[in-house]
């Protein structure tokens, strides 16, 4: 009797153990305020995938994004995984907010994705986060304003590309004062990100110049390099010398307007144009490999949101499996379809022909592979970010680069010593 009451708990045990494990971990995902509708769909398909965990994914808007994991990562286990922003890679490693990744991908797992998004990821040759989308940038330009002016449309093939010294003159071509009361009112070139480093480094390394001395700690000698200075002072002579470029232009959508509605002849922007330019029913644009200068080497922004998991998580081995899946092949196709993102795998790219095979595709494409160079791996990239933003934007109002760039180096250098 005896036995038969044992067997019995254990049949019973048995039937309810699928209930039991069923949702079993549940996880907590800190993730970007993309439309949840989109964003449930991958997190319903995880589930699917996983029965045994249940992810509570918290949908932060971008204003709050950076504040919130700040204050949730310094007071507790969770999240347990959450989406980085690629550059701040660094930052959340150097103060133990991220596991390190290396014994979950192998050499070959991180072939999956391009190296210059690897290399985002890492910090002190330690893999933390895994790249989710990618971004590059190149000219746009219009093509009846070219057309109307009888001049040639720039290169179009990926790899062929001008020169800054050739679109400066271009630049100065088409921009127009039409009624003579000294100010432009069809400009010749827009920097859509007009103070970001994102787009305005790219400028410095084409001459060779550094941007950060090795370790990430320390600037000195970099921002004041002849190389650097040449470059912003290109950069100055585009608002005030030459006055082809509009100054205070506060945001990326704002170019966008300038551009869109024909106020520009050429724009330096990122890849996301190319769907939202679409808008703008009455312009005919096409994009040109991102310029260099004479002598100097092609250089071409690029990163954008990672993942990574939290050091102190309890569930380490489920979050792991959440950030391989939402990395992986299916979930980046899935979501360059629900979204737009550019992947940061090449295999999405082959795998979606009627997206990528586009002339324009294949030019920010070849950059991504060939040319395209991580922002600063620095701990302090929120402070490098924020001075050096401040320098630029004084700079296209007038100021002197060599005084502006040297005091901030002087500034983020100060800033960087809490790292050490």
């Amino acid at each position: 009797m005896k036995n038969k009451a044992v067997v019995l708990i254990l049949v019973v045990l048995c039937l309810l153990l699928p209930l039991y494990s069923y949702g079993e971990t549940k996880l907590e995902i800190v993730w970007m305020g993309w439309p949840k509708d989109k964003v449930m769909q991958l997190v319903d398909r995880f589930e699917a995938l996983n029965p045994d965990i249940a992810v509570d994914i918290q949908l932060v808007p971008f204003s709050n994004l950076f504040q919130t994991l700040e204050v949730r990562l310094s007071s507790g286990d969770t999240p347990d995984a959450y989406i980085v922003d690629g550059p701040l890679t660094s930052s959340y490693a150097i103060r133990g907010n991220l596991l390190p990744l290396d014994g979950f991908f192998s050499k070959a797992d991180l072939k999956a994705w391009f190296p210059a998004s690897v290399a985002a990821g890492t910090y002190n040759g330690k893999f933390y986060s895994v790249p989710y989308t990618n971004s590059s940038a190149g000219l746009y330009f219009n093509k009846k304003v070219f057309q109307a002016n009888g001049i040639a449309l720039p290169p179009q093939k990926p790899g062929d590309r001008l020169t800054w010294e050739q679109v400066a003159v271009l630049a100065r071509q088409m921009a127009e004062d039409s009624d003579g009361d000294g100010r432009m009112d069809n400009w010749g070139l827009i920097i859509e990100q007009i103070d970001r480093p994102y787009q305005l480094l790219p400028l410095a390394q084409s001459k060779g110049a550094k941007v950060i001395n090795p370790g990430g700690l320390s600037t000195e000698g970099c921002f004041t390099s002849p190389e650097f200075l040449e470059a912003a002072t290109f950069y100055w002579r585009l608002f005030n010398e030459w006055k082809v470029s509009p100054q205070g232009l506060k945001d990326s959508a704002q170019s966008r307007e300038y551009f869109g509605n024909g106020k520009s002849a050429m724009m330096l922007g990122a890849e996301w144009n190319i769907s939202r330019l679409a808008q703008f029913k009455e312009l005919d644009f096409g994009l040109s490999p991102h310029p260099y200068f004479q002598n100097g080497k092609p250089v071409t922004p690029t990163g954008s949101w990672h993942v990574g998991v939290n050091s102190k998580t309890k569930h380490q081995n489920e979050a792991v499996r959440y950030v391989k899946f939402i990395t992986g092949k299916e979930a980046s196709i899935t979501w360059q379809k629900l979204f737009g993102h550019a992947p940061a795998r090449p295999d999405v790219y082959e795998a979606l022909p009627e997206v990528f095979s586009s002339p324009l595709w294949q030019v920010l494409f070849y950059e991504m592979e060939n040319t395209a160079v991580p922002r600063p791996l620095t701990p302090g990239y929120l402070e490098y970010e924020l001075i050096l933003r401040e320098a630029f934007n004084s700079i296209h109002f007038g100021a002197d680069p060599k005084s502006t760039l040297d005091e901030a180096s002087r500034r983020i250098d100060r800033d960087l010593r809490k790292y050490r």
